[in-house]
């Protein structure tokens, strides 16, 4: 393998999903399968920079019909990117140990545009690993659309000659995983820190074969 691409949530992050938000829905009695379902429906257009998240969470009230004030929205829009600020400095050591190795680094991640100055500021240290980046917000694209993945592979010059099949993609999610397998990539689930680097060694062994 020589490059491995990490996506940010539930990778560079302690937590798959905005739990402080979660913590926050509960306390108001905001039933929180409500929002997980107006996640499933609009955060993709937030994370595309389509809508802000304040109007992301106003169409989920709308949908699951609910009479939510606006002070109340902007505690969860707080507690929502508060949520994403816990690092997982694991994944940190490990993105430097391959670079050490002598292997490129991308990151490739779904991140509305609002929120990218954040991830500049409290993951600089994981940016600066990165050969090739590709923020959504930023190209009016997401994941798991093949546009993206395509555009990140064309930003990675040192792997470009060698073939997409020597590009693995790191995701939480399944779908996002799928699609990179899809654009010719290889593609582990992170589940945990040692699941998925001991699935990256095991793809290089297999290389050897």
């Amino acid at each position: 393998m020589k490059a491995a691409v990490f996506d940010f949530g539930g990778v560079m992050t302690a937590s798959t999903m905005p739990m402080l938000a979660k913590e926050f829905a509960d306390k108001a009695g905001i039933p929180w399968k409500a929002i997980t379902q107006g996640f499933a429906k609009h955060r993709h257009a937030y994370d595309a920079g389509d809508i802000t998240i304040s109007e992301m969470y106003a169409n989920i009230w709308r949908d699951a019909g609910l009479d939510i004030s606006e002070e109340e929205t902007a505690l969860i829009v707080k507690a929502d990117r508060a949520s994403w600020l816990f690092r997982n400095e694991r994944t940190l050591a490990w993105m430097k140990s391959l670079k050490a190795e002598g292997r490129a680094i991308g990151i490739l991640t779904n991140m509305a545009p609002d929120f990218a100055p954040v991830f500049h500021e409290h993951y600089g240290d994981f940016i600066a690993q990165a050969d090739a980046m590709v923020i959504s917000g930023l190209e009016r694209m997401h994941k798991p659309n093949r546009e993206i993945y395509d555009l990140l592979y064309s930003r990675l010059n040192a792997v470009r000659p060698m073939g997409r099949d020597n590009l693995v993609f790191v995701d939480d999610v399944a779908e996002n995983c799928e699609a990179a397998r899809a654009a010719g990539w290889q593609a582990i689930r992170f589940a945990d820190n040692g699941q998925v680097e001991r699935d990256f060694a095991e793809l290089c062994a297999g290389e050897g074969r």
